[in-house]
Parts: C-alpha cells; sequence; structure tokens
C-alpha cells in the first residue's frame, strides 16, 4: 500500500518538472498525498492493534509452582562493601522442588544486637536470577545496602535472609 503513495508523489514530481503549468500545483498535491499517506498507516496501525494474534489462548496452561519451602538457603554471610552502607552478601541456594528454578527474591534484614538488645538498622531486597536444576544448589553473589546505616555504627551485627517469590522456569 506505501508503493501507491510512493508512485503517486513520484508522478506529482514528474510532471512538476515536465510541465510548468503544473508546477503551482506540486505543494499543495504532494500535501494532500502524504496526510492521506499518514491517515492511512495510523488506521492500519490501530486495526492491527486490535486483531487476534492468532496463536490460541490456553488458560490451562500448566506452569510450575516452587514456593519458598521448596528453596534453602545455606553457608549465607556478609562482609562490609566498598562504602559503609553496602555488603556483600554471599550464599547457596538449594532447589528442593521438581521444576527447575529461574529466579527468587532474597531479603536480607540487619540488626544490630549489642548486649542482647537488637534495634533493626534496615531492610533491602534483591532480585536474583539464577538456574537451578531440581535437586541442585548453586552459589550466589549480590550486594544489600542500608542507607543511614553510616550515622549509628553497627557494632554487633545480626543478619537474617529470607527467600520470597521463588520463580520456576515456565516451559
Amino acid at each position: 500500500m506505501i508503493w501507491a503513495f510512493a508512485v503517486a508523489a513520484a508522478a506529482i514530481l514528474y510532471l512538476a518538472l515536465r510541465f510548468r503549468r503544473f508546477q503551482s500545483w506540486v505543494e499543495p498535491a504532494l500535501t494532500i498525498v502524504v496526510a492521506l499517506g499518514l491517515a492511512s498507516a495510523l488506521l492500519i496501525w490501530f486495526v492491527d492493534e486490535r486483531a487476534p494474534s492468532g496463536e490460541p489462548v490456553t488458560p490451562n496452561a500448566t506452569v510450575p509452582v516452587l514456593t519458598e519451602d521448596t528453596v534453602e538457603l545455606s553457608d549465607m554471610q556478609a562482609a562490609a562493601g566498598q562504602t559503609k552502607t553496602s555488603f556483600r552478601v554471599t550464599g547457596n541456594i538449594t532447589n528442593k522442588g521438581t521444576s527447575p528454578m529461574q529466579s527468587f527474591r532474597l531479603d536480607v534484614v540487619l540488626s544490630d544486637c549489642p548486649n542482647g538488645t537488637c534495634r533493626e538498622v534496615g531492610r533491602d531486597s534483591a532480585l536474583i536470577v539464577l538456574r537451578v536444576l531440581p535437586g541442585q544448589s548453586q552459589p550466589f553473589t549480590t550486594f544489600a545496602v542500608f542507607p543511614g546505616s553510616d550515622l549509628n555504627p553497627v557494632t554487633a551485627p545480626e543478619w537474617d535472609f529470607g527467600a520470597r517469590d521463588v520463580r520456576a522456569v515456565v516451559r
């Protein structure tokens, strides 16, 4: 369809170069051809956007389910990062489920517990994209940042780690 507008524009330009009497009509004629082309492009765009894709939608598609109970965190450690407020978190995750895991969200809570009295310093969460097969373990590393933790220095850090939003590989 676009070729029709290109041919019309080329014909108008040819006629303008060949015949002097047609030169006064070139600008309005080209403006109309371009306007019609844009209008038809917008119409096609809106119509195509609403058309069904042709792929059947299967509402009962089985999506493997993994929960927080089907994964296990182990060997969790936190070490000071480059800045006073960041910490490098390392550990292993084990997939105890029956489906391959694609990702999970790691929740990190830092508390300061001098003399047995704890105060929460901050919380952070990191999305870990890591493919782990059923029955397998994988190491991971991420960073947790606790803004404002440099104002009240942590003397006796206590860490709490948790996994949530565990996602299985969709086949």
